[in-house]
């Protein structure tokens, strides 16, 4: 049965302190909508061919959602069940860590797209990738500079399939300049202090050095109070070591809330702030939308088109 609502994501996503998080933190994408996820069923049937459009299995949310963005929603015949709503209607063929390779053969794609694991990618499914001549393109996505790196290759690993490589380009190049309006350095961050973002608060996890979110956080100016590689777990007693300035909780008001309750009232506590951004979560192209979010958290001036409404 296919998961309708996110579990808990630092026990899920980010499992121990020494973990491999950044390989798994894509399938975060779950969190993007309760009711969403690729394939209304799981049997796989795979669509008829569509002249001129590649067949495109996504074995990684943050690349179904770049598919979408990208006008490319209906060459999908195959992604993983916590795949955006726009993909409702494309069968599950597994995911990163399990690729069902049944249903992938079934629905016999020209490209798959995969975000591997630290492993890399699945010995398997490599095979049957080269057995069926399909082509199979995988990239890690850690920082914010690999997710434009991927947007900036698309293009033409989707042209060589039949795909518009110009209106692909052109769709990329105004995601980039979009980009570089809403990374703008903010004041009203840079005076915030030391910030901690936290994606779980119970335990308490964070966003550290090396990492896309930290990388959004320098670019708007702001300074990360976690200088440690990766997306640790941190006790109560981390935090107070830390002693960040502000402590941002992605997500849900009432785990921002059940934070605050952790510390003592007084004037040295951190300011907690809820951001309602699970975009943030998703190391792809809705990292723009999760961006503006955090800005207009913290009052910031917008910036670009999208943001002043015109």
């Amino acid at each position: 049965m296919r998961p309708t609502t996110p579990p808990d994501r630092a026990s899920a996503w980010f499992p121990g302190p020494t973990g491999l998080r950044s390989a798994l933190l894509v399938l975060v994408a779950v969190a993007v909508s309760a009711g969403g996820g690729c394939g209304q069923s799981e049997q796989a049937v795979a669509p008829a061919p569509d002249s001129g459009v590649p067949r495109i299995v996504s074995l990684s949310p943050a690349l179904t959602q770049a598919m979408i963005d990208l006008g490319l929603a209906h060459a999908l015949v195959g992604c993983t069940p916590f795949a955006p709503e726009a993909a409702n209607s494309v069968p599950v063929v597994g995911d990163l860590l399990n690729p069902d390779l049944e249903r992938i053969l079934a629905v016999d794609p020209d490209l798959l797209l995969v975000q591997p694991t630290a492993r890399g990618v699945d010995p398997a499914l490599r095979t049957l990738a080269r057995e069926q001549d399909w082509d199979l393109v995988d990239w890690r996505i850690d920082r914010l500079e690999d997710v434009r790196n991927i947007l900036r290759e698309v293009p033409s690993i989707l042209g060589r399939h039949g795909a518009d490589e110009q209106r692909l380009q052109s769709a990329v190049e105004e995601w980039l300049a979009q980009s570089e309006a809403v990374l703008t350095p903010c004041p009203v961050i840079r005076s915030a202090g030391r910030i901690l973002v936290l994606y779980g608060v119970d335990p308490p996890a964070g966003f550290g050095t090396g990492t896309y979110v930290d990388d959004i956080l320098v670019r708007l100016g702001g300074r990360n109070a976690l200088q440690r590689p990766g997306y640790p777990e941190l006790s109560l007693e981390d935090l107070l070591t830390l002693s960040p300035d502000t402590i941002l909780v992605l997500g849900d008001p009432d785990r921002g809330a059940l934070l605050q309750t952790r510390f003592e009232p007084s004037p040295a506590s951190p300011e907690v702030l809820t951001v309602e951004a699970d975009a943030l979560l998703i190391p792809g192209t809705r990292l723009l939308e999760g961006v503006r979010t955090l800005r207009a958290t913290f009052g910031c001036p917008p910036t670009d088109i999208a943001e002043n409404g015109s």
